[in-house]
């Protein structure tokens, strides 16, 4: 029978864990760094602008590494859309795109990018396009749009914009935007008021009440108000 020699067990391990160790830093490390990089695109619902940006983190972890690098920022429709907004004191930005090591994640504020940012079948803008044709129905629908945004309800974008290609009149048109948001305003309210968010719930509601004020006499608006009145 062969013996054992115990030298060479210790030896032939300490090489197994070795290129163990060295496999695991030529994978680990791009791997490391790939989700130490976050970047991602945000929009802005007061200037409709957009704008990239980028910054460092911990993977795992919260924890920034560095300055967050914001680049230049642009408006992804033409002045027929930017002229019927509101202004503001204030602007804020939701996060439209996130990207950190393969994977993307698309949020809210990316439903309306992709909208503004649509061609029609000559390559042009669509949305500028139809604003350029309808001044009337333009002045009413994008203030709306954009405070939709604001109040980060972007899942009424494309029911907003459907409306719009209906030819209807103006006054009509104003109340069928207005009241598909009153109705997903109340499930927003419902949430806020889960959640405890106090702030954000009250400008919800004065909003709210800001919708229904030019048809107090027709009686669905005038029970959304009592509603939120109360």
């Amino acid at each position: 029978m062969a013996e054992i020699n115990p030298k060479k067990v210790p030896v032939r391990g300490i090489l197994i864990g070795t290129i163990v160790l060295i496999l695991c830093i030529l994978f680990g490390i791009p791997f490391f760094f790939a989700n130490m990089s976050i970047s991602g695109q945000e929009f802005c619902p007061q200037l409709f602008q957009k704008r990239d940006f980028s910054y460092w983190r911990l993977p795992g972890t919260k924890i920034r590494i560095g300055r967050t690098t914001l680049f230049p920022a642009v408006s992804p429709c033409s002045k027929f859309i930017l002229q019927t907004l509101a202004s503001g004191a204030t602007t804020d930005w939701h996060v439209a795109t996130l990207r950190y090591g393969t994977l993307t994640r698309e949020l809210g504020s990316k439903i309306l990018i992709d909208y503004l940012e649509a061609k029609d079948a000559d390559g042009a803008n669509a949305w500028d396009a139809w604003s350029f044709k309808n001044p009337q129905q333009a002045a009413v629908l994008w203030p709306i749009v954009q405070q939709v945004a604001i109040h980060e309800m972007y899942h009424c974008v494309p029911e907003l914009l459907r409306s719009a290609k209906s030819e209807i009149d103006v006054n009509e048109f104003d109340k069928s935007l207005r009241m598909v948001c009153l109705v997903a305003a109340q499930t927003k309210l419902k949430a806020l008021r889960e959640s405890k968010d106090s702030d954000r719930e009250k400008i919800l509601s004065r909003w709210v009440l800001e919708l229904t004020d030019d048809y107090q006499e027709d009686v669905e608006f005038a029970k959304i108000r009592l509603k939120f009145a109360d």
